[in-house]
């Protein structure tokens, strides 16, 4: 795909996050990837969860740009929503 630095970062590794992941597991860490870059202060368990997204956390200072961050998680729970509903 193509996009900002950013939104090609992040999409990078949620596509690294998926694999040998659970649709559980993946759901998790994409709930604590969006309470993160939306300002939720995470446990030390959950950020040991997050592994590397946790340098993401940065993208916050720049609410413009968490859009950017999030966009490839947008995307891909829709998908699963829309999978999972049929």
């Amino acid at each position: 795909g193509q996009g900002c630095s950013i939104s090609q970062a992040s999409a990078s590794m949620l596509t690294e996050q998926l694999k040998g992941k659970t649709l559980e597991e993946f759901q998790e860490i994409a709930r604590l990837f969006i309470d993160m870059m939306h300002g939720k202060e995470l446990t030390d368990q959950e950020m040991e969860k997050l592994g590397d997204l946790e340098v993401l956390q940065g993208v916050r200072k720049f609410p413009v740009r968490i859009k950017c961050a999030l966009l490839g998680w947008s995307v891909m729970e829709e998908g699963l929503e829309k999978h999972l509903s049929k």
